[in-house]
């Protein structure tokens, strides 16, 4: 590997961009999602039966919010479709 290509991970892992999506990858569902899906018994479990490369597309659209407010939406939004079934950011 080169030096520039280093320094380029060198900097990842200082801002933490490098392991950024590693929650994501894993399938933890963060608090404020997980807090809107008990909110809604049927958010909850059709979660559940969603597949795994659903889970982390939603995830990963939740956490890539850049303001809370669209986080917020993006969570309610992912609430309100699961518990009809359906996945958000599809």
């Amino acid at each position: 590997m080169g030096e520039a290509a280093r320094a380029v991970i060198d900097a990842a892992k200082a801002d933490g961009s490098w392991s950024a999506l590693d929650a994501v990858e894993d399938l933890v569902v963060p608090d404020d999602l997980a807090a809107a899906f008990r909110a809604s018994p049927p958010a909850a479990s059709e979660w559940e039966a969603f597949p795994r490369s659903a889970k982390r597309g939603i995830l990963e659209w939740v956490r890539s919010a850049k303001r809370g407010e669209t986080r917020r939406k993006r969570i309610k939004e992912a609430a309100t479709l699961a518990a009809r079934g359906e996945r958000a950011n599809q």
